[in-house]
């Protein structure tokens, strides 16, 4: 059985100072940097920061200043933006008004940094499974792009799964039914998944998820794989890639991304160990290489610094 070599871990380093929270990265390279946005921060729906080097950080403001009429503020989740056609697609969480359930948007711009105008009514809304949530979009190298979420099924007692569907080629509306990729089955997911991404390296598509609970340090990344964007999804060990570590607790929902020499990076919050949850704690940005080996029989995937 192939397999690649496996390298020692070494404790990633925050590249954000502490006190700035900054939950549910998404990473978008672009010629001359990086552009990260995150959960929305007080009365800023999307954050968005830049870097050039992925050590300093300049803060940019809000990349979706207006919301849809949809929408209620303060509850702007998860964002994932991707470059398409000239344009740059923002996909996002939002509360759908007068309702208690939150569901997807997408929005357009000409710009990375925005603004973003949202189109008229929600994406993806899965309300009778509890809403959806965190959305990721793959494409691929034909042009064919994917989303995957989250019901939010936790939010009312319900069961959470993964979900993904292939989009139009303008990315504003789902070209297929939604899929049920994944659900929680092991111990250390605590019956509960969500924060999808798929990335495809050698005809291997990897699927990256967060399970257990966000606010403690349970909180932690899973792996599976599959030969197809939309699965099926096969769990590829016993145990998270990535979870607390040192001075890091409950690390999650992750995003991966390739940088100009073609190497993958992960981009993770974690919370300070001993400080987790709300309103003492703050979810510190995270990075570290990502490594990705993978035939029929086995797929690994390890951290280090």
């Amino acid at each position: 059985m192939n397999t690649f070599m496996r390298r020692p871990v070494v404790v990633p380093r925050s590249v954000f100072p502490q006190r700035e929270d900054l939950p549910d990265p998404n990473v978008l390279p672009v010629e001359g940097g990086y552009y990260v946005y995150t959960t929305n921060h007080g009365a800023v729906n999307v954050p968005v920061i830049f870097s050039s080097d992925l050590e300093q950080f300049q803060c940019l403001g809000d990349a979706m200043p207006v919301l849809p009429r949809w929408a209620r503020r303060g509850l702007t989740w998860a964002p994932d933006v991707t470059a398409a056609g000239g344009e740059y697609r923002l996909y996002f969480t939002a509360r759908l008004r007068r309702t208690q359930y939150q569901v997807i948007g997408v929005a357009t711009s000409r710009h990375p940094q925005g603004p973003f105008t949202a189109t008229r009514q929600p994406l993806v809304r899965m309300l009778e499974l509890g809403g959806a949530i965190d959305p990721a979009v793959y494409t691929s190298a034909c042009g064919t792009s994917y989303l995957y979420w989250k019901n939010d099924g936790n939010a009312v007692g319900q069961h959470t799964q993964l979900w993904g569907a292939e989009l139009t080629e303008d990315g504003l509306e789902l070209a297929s039914a939604p899929v049920a990729l994944l659900s929680a089955s092991e111990s250390w997911e605590h019956d509960l998944v969500e924060a999808p991404q798929v990335i495809e390296e050698g005809g291997t598509y990897h699927l990256l998820y967060s399970c257990a609970d966000f606010g403690n340090e349970s909180y932690a990344v899973g792996h599976a794989r599959s030969e197809h964007p939309l699965g099926p999804f096969i769990k590829t060990c016993g145990a998270p890639i990535l979870s607390s570590y040192g001075e890091v607790a409950g690390p999650g929902h992750s995003h991966a991304f390739r940088t100009p020499t073609g190497e993958w990076r992960l981009a993770y919050h974690g919370w300070e160990a001993g400080r987790c949850g709300y309103p003492q704690g703050r979810r510190s940005l995270h990075l570290a290489p990502l490594y990705l080996g993978a035939n029929s029989a086995y797929v690994a995937i390890d951290l280090v610094g």
